[in-house]
């Protein structure tokens, strides 16, 4: 039992004394302006170190597949930051806020669509169908199944928050 004890506190030492913690978020919008570490985390830390991590700008290149995993984030913050960290959670989603003007019919009544189901950090993709037209940014019911969820309309998306 004793050398069980010691191996688990060897193993898990470091990830006890990292400077900064960065608990990644499951999926994210991204709008026009860059996105930055504490758009797709919650950072945990001593202040300064917490504040510059935060701060990090995430580049288009990482961003080119939609998707940051934790090897693209942890070369990012190896050459921004100087203290050691740790990273929890494999990968965030990044999806992309649409720029079609607001008002245009965008969903029509019957058409597929996915919907993003949401409840704290925890988000559910499902496929449904439209019961009635919908523009860009307005609220639009739609059958999942047998249920009728509601959800604002995002770049052909329909987007539930719980």
């Amino acid at each position: 039992m004793k050398l069980l004890f010691s191996m688990f506190f060897i193993l898990s030492g470091s990830a006890l004394f990292a400077d900064v913690q960065i608990y990644l978020y499951s999926s994210v919008n991204k709008g026009e302006e860059t996105l930055r570490i504490r758009d797709i985390a919650r950072v945990e830390g001593f202040d300064e170190e917490q504040s510059l991590c935060e701060e990090i700008e995430i580049n288009d290149a990482i961003l080119a597949d939609t998707y940051i995993d934790q090897r693209e984030l942890s070369l990012l913050l190896r050459k921004k930051l100087k203290n050691s960290f740790i990273i929890y959670g494999t990968s965030v989603k990044v999806y992309e806020i649409a720029s079609v003007p607001k008002g245009r019919a965008f969903i029509k009544n019957g058409e597929r669509v996915k919907v993003l189901v949401k409840k704290k950090n925890i988000t559910i993709e499902l496929t449904g169908v439209a019961i009635k037209d919908a523009a860009e940014g307005s609220r639009i019911v739609v059958r999942c199944g047998k249920k009728e969820i509601s959800g604002i309309v995002n770049n052909k998306t329909v987007i539930c928050e719980l």
